[in-house]
């Protein structure tokens, strides 16, 4: 009996690619001119790592990988960012916690291995990052 085909595509992590890491740095290919996946399928926790380590955000907590997972899995359920504050209060963490965990939204985004949000999200992330050395988040006025 002759086997058939699967019409099953590979799972990205099977496939054998040319943007793969090279010297544990992210092939450039792989994000955007703002430092976010063109496409996340190609996100996985090692390249997670390897982007917070190029960060500088030092070890990842079971906190930040609970924050990176969920918001994560609702982009990939809504195609929307969760609401900060339900966010940390529905994982049990503090109502501050993505600003003292990573700096603001714009960055858990990056390491969760999302696409760019568009302009309009992307600058109100980038408007909730923490002042350097602060600890304040940027309102804009």
């Amino acid at each position: 009996m002759a086997s058939q085909k699967s019409n099953q595509q590979p799972a990205p992590d099977d496939l054998e690619r040319d943007d793969e890491p090279i010297d544990g740095r992210l092939h450039a290919d792989m994000l955007d001119e703002y430092g976010f996946f063109k496409d996340p399928s190609f996100w996985n926790r090692d390249l997670a790592l390897r982007l917070a380590a190029e960060m500088d955000l030092g070890e990842l907590s079971e906190a930040h990988w609970r924050l990176i997972d969920r918001v994560r899995a609702d982009y990939l359920d809504s195609g929307m960012l969760p609401v900060q504050p339900t966010l940390c209060h529905d994982l049990g963490l503090d109502p501050d916690c993505i600003l003292t965990l990573f700096g603001g939204p714009i960055d858990v985004w990056r390491l969760a291995g999302l696409p760019n949000p568009g302009e309009e999200a992307r600058t109100y992330m980038e408007n909730q990052e923490a002042f350097e050395g602060l600890g304040t988040p940027q309102v804009p006025r």
